[in-house]
């Protein structure tokens, strides 16, 4: 792709620059403090648009098309909504964040360092979330008299983010940590990102109780296994085998692990319909309905919770808050399908594929990185509504477009490059 004229030193780059590394700093634990960044960023890159229209050429990249032809179905499925309108607004409002995925690339693409940059730092801050994870389980993190941030019990410690987004992110941070000791050069520099996964691993494990997060830990950890071992029938078999068993160990010997595994398995054996996972089967036996009655173009924008509605006045009794509570399936696949229908889901499908296409065309950290975020991102989305969520939706968004850039510049890995050798750019 052709570059723009603009100075990455210009004031106004530098400041947008600025503002999307500080974004991704906070995403994960200041949803107040990532939104302010976001739109300044948004609104930086308008003004360097206008002075150098050239930056747009990345918009033909298939990913940033997709992201935009996602959002336009969205606003044109405002037409045809069954929602109310608060319902509708607050999914315009939810789904305006698909407009970061191809300001991210253009800005990528113009900034060489900036992918590499965000990268860090949203690492950076997802250690601060885990280090807070650590105050409040020993008692020490301070609570605001305002309601700024909520701190949870020592026995479930999320802070700032609930266990499920939590564990979503420690679980992405461990993984990239893991990676990049396998392409280490060096004793000491290996045992220092092993450290670090670890550092990200042991809340998730040994504190929660998100069930998330033991997913996508478990997801991360094969994949990062098949990526970076010469694969045969016998070691991949073995190599699973060792991570199944790792976890049948914490099964044992971890008692949230165990309490919110059985429960899972008491739910779901049951059916019991006002249990969390109960609820998701709801949510499930609603959706593909509506999605089976509207198969083209679905209900409109912001239409599950109306669509929902009547089955949670039938399951809770009357007065109950949940059933007039406004609820949402809990899988972004399915609540993109009941609103737009096979023609949303295509596209949706088609920008996360292309997104992660990148992360298969070689064997580097940057795109082990990419395969990683992509696979605990969709594995997650099939059971959580990643993209309406704003913590987890501005944090794929952004490294996916900061990596989707990045990966797309790579050439192919050097013939004498070896397994545990970190390439030069991963320094960077």
């Amino acid at each position: 792709m052709t570059r723009t004229s603009i100075s990455p030193a210009s004031p106004i780059s530098s400041v947008v620059r600025h503002s999307l590394l500080l974004a991704a700093f906070f995403i994960p634990f200041s949803t107040a403090l990532t939104n302010f960044f976001v739109v300044v960023t948004l609104i930086g890159f308008i003004g360097m648009a206008v002075a150098s229209p050239g930056l747009l050429r990345p918009l033909r990249s298939a990913p940033a098309w997709l992201a935009l032809a996602l959002l336009v179905l969205l606003l044109l499925g405002v037409t045809w909504s069954i929602a109310p309108p608060d319902d509708v607004h607050t999914a315009l409002r939810k789904y305006s964040k698909l407009l970061l995925l191809p300001v991210v690339i253009c800005l990528c693409e113009h900034d060489t360092n900036l992918s590499r940059r965000a990268l860090r730092w949203s690492l950076a801050g997802t250690a601060y979330l885990a280090f807070a994870t650590y105050l409040t389980w020993l008692g020490w993190m301070p609570t605001s008299e305002l309601g700024w941030w909520r701190v949870g019990a020592p026995d479930d410690p999320s802070v700032f983010r609930n266990h499920i987004t939590t564990g979503i992110l420690l679980s992405f941070a461990a993984c990239v940590c893991f990676v990049a000791a396998t392409y280490r050069t060096g004793l000491a520099p290996r045992i220092a990102c092993i450290a670090g996964g670890i550092y990200f691993s042991i809340p998730i494990v040994l504190l929660g109780q998100g069930r998330t997060g033991y997913v996508t830990l478990f997801i991360g950890l094969i994949l990062l296994f098949l990526l970076r071992t010469r694969f045969t029938p016998v070691r991949a078999l073995a190599g699973i085998g060792a991570i199944a068993l790792m976890f049948v160990a914490f099964y044992q010997v971890v008692p949230n692990f165990k309490a919110r595994t059985d429960a899972l398995i008491h739910e779901v054996s049951t059916h019991e319909a006002r249990s969390p996972n109960g609820l998701r089967m709801s949510f499930l036996q609603v959706g593909t309905g509506a999605v089976a009655a509207h198969p083209i173009i679905g209900l409109g924008t912001g239409s599950f919770s109306e669509a929902y509605a009547p089955t949670a006045q039938a399951t809770w009794p009357p007065g109950s808050p949940m059933a007039v509570i406004r609820h949402q399936p809990h899988s972004e696949f399915l609540l993109i399908a009941v609103q737009l229908g096979l023609v949303g889901f295509v596209v949706y499908l088609a920008m996360l594929a292309t997104v992660c296409k990148p992360a298969f065309a070689t064997r580097q950290f940057e795109t082990d990185v990419l395969a990683l975020l992509g696979a605990i991102y969709i594995i997650s989305s099939t059971f959580n509504s990643l993209l309406w969520d704003p913590t987890e939706g501005y944090w794929f968004l952004l490294l996916s477009g900061c990596l989707y850039t990045l990966c797309s510049r790579l050439g192919p890995v050097p013939a004498q490059a070896k397994v545990g050798t970190l390439p030069a750019a991963a320094h960077g």
